[in-house]
């Protein structure tokens, strides 16, 4: 049988995130089950919704906490990513500017050289050229692909976020119409009450009007019977009476 016992609001909040762990959202009537398939205690349903309604507003402060948590990790590892980019694409630059510096060392050279000297410079620094223009098309294909990355992992984040919102929003109104469907049902417990409470009473009121209807039913046999017997008293003493003048009368006659 289930005992009623004090039940800490510590300890009902842990029964909230034990049954959340369990996908399962806490109201009233699971955490009282929750009690009493733990150790047989109950307590008010006063209690349960002043405890459960401090540890939603917990809950949301949590939840708050951890996205805040997530953006802030997210942010760095854009801002990273961002940078090495840049990074990148300056050694990149550089090392071309390099290529076509050096290049154009070699142009000079070889024109001092002679014009052999300078053709076969031209050819060479031509075919460095293209190489350079190949690495900058790579180079501008990677920061383009780059570029996209960084946009659909902001984008990423945004839909997160505004899924984040959304969820917000949604859980704000299921615990609105769950603080509602929880003062509805506690008033639905008073008013059970206080039914109980006035059929109990008329239950009271029943049996004592039926024990005092069998009290006067018995009183009714109890004068019955006495009434009987007193007229079969007045009969008997009657009959005495009529016998005892029957006998005078013979005897005047004799």
């Amino acid at each position: 049988m289930a005992r009623k016992a004090n039940i800490s609001k510590e300890e009902i909040h842990l029964a909230c995130w034990a049954l959340l762990e369990k996908n399962t959202f806490p109201n009233i009537p699971r955490i009282a089950e929750y009690f009493i398939n733990k150790d047989g205690r109950k307590c008010s349903n006063t209690t349960l919704l002043n405890a459960i309604t401090e540890w939603e507003e917990i809950y949301k402060e949590h939840q708050q906490h951890q996205l805040k948590q997530l953006d802030d990790v997210m942010s760095p590892v854009f801002q990273r990513f961002n940078r090495d980019v840049t990074q990148s694409l300056g050694k990149l630059l550089d090392e071309i500017t390099f290529d076509l510096e050096q290049g154009l060392d070699r142009k000079d050279k070889a024109v001092n050289g002679g014009y052999l000297s300078l053709s076969k410079t031209l050819i060479q620094c031509q075919e460095e050229l293209d190489h350079s223009e190949d690495k900058l098309n790579q180079l501008a294909q990677e920061n383009q692909s780059l570029q996209e990355k960084v946009e659909t992992l902001t984008q990423r984040n945004q839909d997160l976020a505004a899924t984040n919102n959304v969820l917000t929003a949604q859980i704000s109104q299921l615990e609105e119409q769950h603080k509602e469907l929880v003062i509805n049902l506690a008033q639905k417990d008073v008013d059970l009450a206080k039914i109980d409470n006035e059929l109990a009473a008329r239950n009271k009121e029943y049996e004592n009007a039926l024990r005092k209807q069998q009290q006067l039913e018995a009183d009714n046999r109890k004068l019955e019977q006495e009434n009987w017997q007193k007229i079969r008293q007045q009969l008997d003493s009657m009959n005495n009476s009529i016998n005892t003048l029957s006998a005078k009368h013979g005897d005047k006659k004799d």
